[in-house]
């Protein structure tokens, strides 16, 4: 500990050590204790009256928010809240100067008394939360440094302040160190998962110990990231952020102006704290003569994947990730560089290598401007695809070295089932295009010959042998023009080395048009022979090699627009038949 002593207090020390040495041996000497000079500033007690008078102020002077305050809107009734969620809600108005002068006033107050007391943690937690208010990110990382209490509290607040910097990696870093630093009681309590989770997952979390919840809570903290290519795990240090946000507002005004209790705390761990306050007419129980309106960021998704997920990533399907959800959703999450999270155009296929699979991805973000704008910017753009079972450990990541508005990447990883997450992202235009669901290998029980999955490629003179000389020719889309051919490519897996001969099947079958199966596929390609669809014969020429590619250009110019499902089927006899399927959307040539 330092100990500001003033240069009286320093002279008296002086005389005393002088007389000290002069004194006899068994001398009685006055013993000096250095004295803390009186604080300069406000004391605590003044700020505190301080802070109460902004709330009170600010409350007085929100601006009024034209949307419906119908009880009917409640998706739930949380203790005295009700809280909806409501993208298509307007936004709520500017804050008004007046209330930003107001903070600007409180936080010079709380810098002065942070200074002057860093290990004060009332102080510290209060000036990091409203300089994060303000949207002074660097300045909170910089308070938060200041801090100098002796427990874990100094580093969670550096966590606290860097999550909302969007400096993940480090928020992780400091959120670790200060959970080392607490008690295993309080750790555990930090930890605590209860609010987030549904009731499959809480069935068997409130039965384990804190310390077998610990695998637990890793899993589903890597399959919530919004972006898992990125440095840093933000849902945990945004849930962490939360937790401290409820510690600063345990001992500190609401704007609520109600006590801080259970139910606001519900409502702040599984939806975040509100940014921006707004006042709604009529009168209710929070505040007489108009109500008062938190409005967390939007738009917010939902925050923890559910027990199927949890327990089979490669259940996953993309309505799981999306705002609204699938069934009720128990917490949201915002993150600050998705103000915009797009489904991504993309053709992603799975192929084996042995024990391995290979996933093949191509992506096109050139339909959205503002991030073909991006692309256009050296570092502005980034682009990765992941392949997880769910943990860190079989996570396996690949990212493009130069980007533009397409591209192709390839990652590698243990052959079954697994979750991929295929991201492109403009942090600095807050916008991620994404896509992320299972994938699966299509092994068929009892079939020695098996198949991967089939790849839209554009035509080009020659066919593909490898995989890799398909990789420049993938297409990013699965639409395809009217008038127009595309390329497949497979391949088959388990051939017999000596040669075999196998009958392929290609048809086209229409999604969204009556009639049967052989009716569809008959109506919706031309040029085929009477009552069958095309079919070919092929001698296999890859004896000596584990797999065998295959690849053909089918002409779809009698196609109309509309859906379809092309099926690949292969027959080697004995039992031996495996399919393949990709959908495909005829669209109008322009």
């Amino acid at each position: 500990m330092q100990l500001d002593v003033s240069r009286l207090v320093r002279r008296v020390l002086a005389a005393a050590l002088l007389a000290l040495a002069a004194e006899p041996a068994g001398a009685q000497v006055l013993e000096v204790r250095p004295v803390t000079p009186a604080a300069v500033g406000p004391t605590l007690r003044e700020l505190r009256a301080q802070q109460e008078e902004f709330e009170s102020f600010r409350r007085q002077r929100l601006p009024h928010w034209g949307g419906s305050m119908s009880p009917d809107r409640c998706d739930e009734t949380i203790g005295r809240f009700c809280y909806w969620y409501e993208e298509g809600d307007p936004d709520p108005p500017p804050e008004p100067r007046a209330i930003r002068d107001a903070r600007e006033r409180l936080i010079a107050r709380l810098d002065s008394a942070g200074s002057a007391h860093p290990h004060d943690r009332w102080i510290s937690g209060q000036r990091v939360r409203y300089l994060v208010e303000a949207e002074r990110n660097d300045d909170a990382v910089a308070a938060a440094r200041e801090c100098a209490a002796l427990d874990s509290w100094c580093h969670a607040l550096q966590g606290f302040a860097y999550h909302a910097a969007g400096r993940y990696a480090e928020a992780d870093g400091a959120y670790e160190s200060a959970l080392a630093l607490m008690s295993p009681r309080e750790r555990c309590e930090w930890r605590d998962l209860k609010l987030l989770i549904d009731e499959v997952l809480m069935r068997r979390y409130r039965d384990m110990t804190c310390e077998a919840r610990l695998a637990f809570e890793e899993r589903i903290w890597w399959l919530s990231r919004p972006r898992m290519t990125a440095p840093g795990n933000d849902a945990r240090t945004e849930y962490y952020s939360r937790v401290m946000m409820v510690r600063f507002l345990e001992d500190a005004p609401s704007t609520y102006r109600l006590d801080f209790g259970p139910d606001e705390r519900e409502l702040l761990l599984r939806y975040g704290w509100p940014t921006a306050w707004t006042r709604a007419g009529g009168t209710s129980s929070l505040s007489a003569g108009f109500s008062l309106v938190g409005h967390e960021p939007r738009p917010a998704y939902p925050f923890i994947p559910p027990a199927s997920v949890l327990d089979n990533p490669a259940t996953s399907d993309s309505a799981i990730w999306r705002s609204k959800g699938v069934g009720r959703v128990l917490a949201r999450y915002a993150p600050a560089y998705a103000r915009r999270l797009l489904p991504l155009e993309h053709q992603a296929g799975l192929f084996r290598r042995g024990d391995s699979a290979l996933v093949v991805a191509a992506w096109s973000v050139a339909a959205d401007t503002a991030l073909a704008a991006a692309a256009a910017v050296p570092g502005e753009l980034t682009a990765a695809l992941a392949l997880t079972k769910g943990a860190p450990s079989d996570t396996a990541i690949a990212r493009a070295a130069s980007i533009g508005t397409h591209g192709t990447l390839m990652a590698a990883a243990p052959w079954g089932s697994m979750l991929l997450s295929l991201e492109i992202a403009a942090p600095s235009r807050r916008t991620l295009a994404r896509a992320r669901y299972g994938v699966r290998g299509s092994d068929v029980p009892g079939s020695r010959v098996q198949m991967s999955d089939m790849l839209l490629y554009e035509p080009y003179e020659g066919l593909p042998r490898t995989l890799e000389d398909v990789l420049p020719h993938v297409r990013s889309s699965e639409r395809v023009t009217e008038g127009s051919s595309v390329g497949l490519y497979w391949e088959t897996y388990n051939t017999n080395p000596t040669g075999e001969a196998i009958d392929v099947s290609i048809t086209v079958v229409a999604e969204d048009r009556g009639g049967g199966w052989l009716t569809r596929a008959l109506r919706s390609l031309r040029g085929v022979r009477a009552q069958q669809p095309i079919t070919m014969g092929m001698q296999d020429v890859s004896a000596r090699v584990p797999y065998a590619p295959r690849s053909v250009v089918v002409d779809l110019a009698t196609l109309r627009p509309g859906r379809y499902r092309i099926e690949v089927e292969q027959d080697a006899g004995g039992g031996n038949v495996v399919r393949a399927q990709r959908s495909i959307t005829v669209v109008e040539r322009r």
